[in-house]
Order: structure tokens, then sequence, then C-alpha cells
């Protein structure tokens, strides 16, 4: 295995930062092909799934809450009116 090889195995093997974390959210949320992060994802799924299970549930998090912003600013016109 040459040096090369060895610095990209180690890159793939790190964890998810909170940003990378973020953006695999927003692509649960939208349905989009995030096909880097998202193998990076599944391969660290094996060894470590908290990243993922945390991405998930932040997804659900900014779904809901923006469902419930949404549908209460809609409310609000509506009794006022």
């Amino acid at each position: 295995m040459s040096a090369l090889d060895s610095k990209k195995v180690a890159k793939e093997k790190k964890s998810l930062s909170f940003i990378e974390i973020l953006g695999q959210s927003f692509s649960l949320i939208f349905a989009l092909q995030n096909k880097e992060g998202r193998r990076k994802m599944m391969d660290l799924a094996e060894d470590n799934p908290l990243p993922i299970i945390l991405a998930g549930v932040l997804a659900m998090s900014i779904f809901f809450t923006t469902c419930f912003v949404g549908s209460q600013v809609v409310l609000h016109f509506v009794m006022n009116n």
C-alpha cells in the first residue's frame, strides 16, 4: 500500500464533522443525491453509526420545526383576519 492510499483511507475513516452532518441532514430532507457524503456515511456506519443517527435526528428536527412554524404562521394570519 502506498502512502497516497494510506492517506486516502485515513481521510475516509475520519469521523463526520458537524457541518457534514448538517449537510447530510438537508440531503435527507430534500432527497438530494450527495453521493460522496452518502458513501462516506455508509462506510462510517459500519464502525460508528452515531453521526448517521445524528444526521437523521437533525433532519427530522429541521423538517418538523419548519412544518410547525409554518402552520403557526398560517394559523396566526387566519385567526387575526
